[in-house]
């Protein structure tokens, strides 16, 4: 029991430390608002040359698309798409500081929820992340179990993150169906009460007596 309480409390720290000193790991979660007819550009400072994962989508607005690009630090374009609803891409960035832009100028009336994420392609362990140098290549078993909660716990919040993706997506498609079921009731009752409004008018002239004018009735008397 004791020995799981201190394994807990080693794991908590090593967690706190790499969370502060972590010099690996590069990126993370975005979700931002893009108006419409406007570009912008989110720049990361990549120190290693580690393969990463850049994913990104959007969320709600318009058709679901937006233009992309991936500038390295020489200026040179290494991905490009113009009007999709997300990807993911495999990248192995060069040392600098490189350019992800998100391009709406083409919609006029539609701006853009999109989500972006910019994540090592594999897990490091703790002591890399949190910049120290490992000296020797034999680790004990306090840290090889540390090193694969982490990665159970990398496994779930990234599990976590697409989960919280679909759920944003799913109640944004929520509300455009709710809001156009609501119009379309309403719609709908005004056609009924227009409905019924014109068949009463209609019956009451069945059962309306129609008088004829003086002047006709004298008319009729003289032939």
């Amino acid at each position: 029991m004791e020995y799981c309480r201190l394994f807990n409390v080693c794991f908590v720290c090593a967690f706190l430390v790499s969370s502060a000193l972590g010099k690996r790991f590069v990126g993370g979660d975005y979700t931002f608002e893009l108006p419409d007819k406007e570009k912008t550009c989110f720049s990361e400072i990549f120190t290693d040359t580690s393969k990463i994962l850049f994913e990104f989508k959007v969320i709600r607005g318009g058709n679901n698309d937006v233009d992309v690009k991936v500038i390295s630090p020489a200026g040179k374009i290494v991905y490009k798409q113009e009007k999709i609803s997300g990807d993911i891409v495999t990248m192995e960035p060069t040392l600098g500081e490189w350019k992800y832009c998100f391009n709406n100028e083409f919609s006029s009336i539609s701006h853009k929820t999109i989500f972006f994420s910019i994540r090592p392609f594999s897990v490091d362990s703790l002591s890399k992340e949190a910049g120290g140098k490992q000296v020797s290549t034999v680790r004990v078993a306090a840290e090889m179990s540390m090193d694969e909660i982490h990665v159970m716990m990398s496994h779930v919040k990234e599990f976590q993150t697409r989960y919280r993706l679909r759920e944003s997506i799913g109640r944004h498609i929520a509300e455009q169906l709710n809001g156009r079921v609501m119009w379309w009731s309403i719609a709908q009752a005004v056609i009924v009460m227009l409905t019924g409004f014109g068949q009463v008018m209609v019956f009451k002239t069945f059962f309306t007596e129609r008088r004829k004018s003086s002047k006709l009735e004298d008319a009729e008397k003289r032939t």
